[in-house]
């Protein structure tokens, strides 16, 4: 691999020696690849986590990411995650249930912690028979492990004209930047600025200057 990862007795302040990318609700792998390509020309070993889009078993879920994350980051090598949407809430759920993870680093786009305009439009069809759209509405659900682990260190993007959700007040999480990009809930995943973005921040030893 093209990038040394920090030494340091804080596993927070280790570069990434992986990166682990997870889609969205009905997103296919494929929208994730041009970030999966930004990262690996910049020498990270990025791959798409492989899930079912939908009516997944949320606790299955959380368990597999769970367990591929577990480890110590200076034994067995860092991790780092980029998700999208609902991504984060099993990347979130799946932190929280570790007791030894080696995720060092996460970049969230457009991540799931409250409702808008489409999940809600989608709920009032479907009702409770998608378990990703049940959680999206709740909003206590959504917004879970907010504080996953303050050791970890995290950036959130929120898109500034998101038609599926709307961003939350994050002030109150340690070790946790906010950006806010021009972007739709899709495009967001694919501009050149937030490619951009997500290569400095995994790429960064520490949290970026304000």
């Amino acid at each position: 691999m093209g990038i040394d990862a920090a030494t340091g007795s804080q596993a927070s302040l280790q570069l990434p020696e992986r990166v682990i990318l997870i889609p969205g609700l009905l997103e296919p792998r494929p929208f994730l690849w041009p970030l999966q390509g930004s990262l690996a020309r910049h020498g990270f070993r990025a791959e798409c986590w492989r899930d079912r889009v939908v009516f997944r078993n949320l606790e299955r879920s959380v368990d597999r990411l769970s367990a591929a994350i577990a480890g110590d980051a200076n034994q067995d090598g860092s991790i780092g995650i980029v998700t999208h949407s609902f991504g984060d809430w099993v990347a979130r759920a799946a932190i929280a249930k570790s007791r030894r993870h080696r995720v060092t680093a996460m970049v969230s786009l457009a991540p799931v912690m409250r409702a808008g305009f489409f999940p809600s439009l989608l709920y009032g069809v479907t009702w409770n028979l998608i378990p990703e759209i049940k959680i999206i509405m709740n909003r206590v659900d959504a917004s879970a492990n907010l504080d996953c682990d303050d050791r970890v260190r995290r950036l959130v993007v929120w898109s500034r004209f998101d038609e599926s959700l709307r961003s939350v007040s994050l002030d109150h999480v340690r070790n946790l930047q906010v950006r806010r990009v021009f972007a739709t809930h899709l495009t967001i995943v694919c501009q050149p600025n937030v490619l951009k973005l997500t290569r400095q921040f995994l790429l960064s030893g520490n949290q970026f200057s304000k």
